[in-house]
């Protein structure tokens, strides 16, 4: 049975291009096509039962593959049944594209390149080939768009986007600039201009190019993004706290504007609002590192020992020798009353450094102290 996730796509597709046919017709095709291409394409697993890696994600892999292409084939076979008009052509196209199926979104233009401006089929070309990965045919066609309509600064981005795949920053940069000179009010050229010099390490021009995007759209969740990272790595702390709250003002959210508000945060000192934010955070992306490892600082400079012992522990996989999380590690044994296990620390800080048995003697009188308790009252 293929997947209920390909019959919800065709049940969106569907709800504007109404004359395709009903769900329910399409089921048995699918799975007929699908019973066919798994007699074609076997399992790899079950041929070569010693391969190596994840058993059940390379089935998974497999399998959707498989899905995939027995989708492709029959709206396929519906696509040559049927005309759209070009607001249908158009919202089947951006539907596909969105689910990463080029192969079908290239047979509706095909298809009904009738319905289509030749400016149009070659960007929605371009835009085909970019996703597949074959910049140098998304560029050609994207030049091909332009010499037919020079003035429409989205093709300009397209193309700029497309010198970025290419490794062509420079070319880029010319590309997002022209789009601006096309029409100094499209936002995205303000905005993928800033993203590259933030990329290029250029942080005043990148902060620059946000506030000229600010200026056109407050509504960008991207603008704030890059504005006070760049800010943040400019070590301006306030103006990005500014950012922040402008993004709040305007009622713009999004997880990775949680993690630099957490960051402002803990610059600016406001360690407990800090803390709330990169809780949230991790809570989506767990396996951040650089904002664990600012949440532990919070959590010891707060001297939350009791929370702060699976933050380090998860630390210390990284890098099991790093002094700062040892010694914050002793300390949080220490004030939880783990004697043992701090003492185990200490030995692996006194091989990376003598001094800690100095810094930390009278932490460590205690320990030995309390073990020796602990032994005269087991006799």
């Amino acid at each position: 049975m293929i997947s209920s996730k390909w019959i919800e796509l065709y049940q969106y597709i569907r709800e504007q291009i109404t004359q395709f046919p009903d769900p329910a017709d399409i089921l048995a095709p699918l799975n007929e096509r699908l019973l066919f291409l798994q007699v074609q394409f076997p399992k790899q697993n079950q041929r070569q039962p010693m391969s190596w890696g994840n058993d059940d994600s390379r089935a998974n892999s497999h399998n959707d593959w498989l899905e995939h292409e027995a989708f492709t084939f029959v709206i396929s076979d519906i696509l040559a049944k049927h005309s759209l008009t070009h607001a249908q052509l158009k919202y089947l196209f951006e539907t596909l594209m969105a689910a990463q199926m080029c192969q079908l979104a290239m047979v509706a233009i095909n298809k009904h390149k009738h319905q289509l401006s030749t400016e149009e089929f070659k960007t929605y070309c371009g835009l085909i080939y970019q996703q597949l990965g074959d910049y140098e045919m998304a560029k050609s066609m994207f030049e091909e768009a332009i010499a037919l309509n020079a003035h429409n600064p989205l093709l300009h981005c397209h193309l700029g986007f497309t010198y970025l795949y290419l490794g062509q920053s420079e070319m880029a940069e010319a590309s997002f600039k022209q789009s601006i000179d096309t029409n100094p009010d499209f936002i995205g050229g303000y905005q993928n201009l800033a993203g590259l010099y933030y990329q290029e390490g250029n942080f005043e021009l990148a902060a620059q190019l946000a506030e000229q995007a600010y200026n056109k759209d407050q509504s960008l969740v991207s603008t704030y993004i890059t504005a006070t990272s760049s800010y943040l790595a400019l070590g301006n702390s306030e103006q990005a706290d500014n950012w922040i709250a402008r993004a709040f003002e305007n009622q713009i959210s999004s997880i990775e504007l949680v993690r630099l508000a957490g960051i402002c945060a803990h610059r600016l000192g406001r360690l407990e609002e800090g803390l709330e934010a990169l809780n949230q955070y991790l809570n989506v992306n767990p396996n951040n590192y650089d904002v664990l490892n600012i949440r532990a600082h919070i959590k010891a400079d707060l001297r939350l020992f009791d929370q702060l012992e699976p933050d380090l522990k998860q630390l210390l996989t990284f890098e099991p020798h790093d002094e700062w999380g040892l010694e914050q590690l002793f300390l949080c044994y220490f004030h939880t009353g783990q004697w043992v296990e701090a003492q185990h620390i200490m030995v692996e800080l006194n091989k990376l450094s003598g001094h800690y048995k100095i810094t930390h003697r009278a932490l460590i009188d205690t320990i030995n102290k309390k073990l020796s308790l602990d032994i005269v009252e087991l006799n």
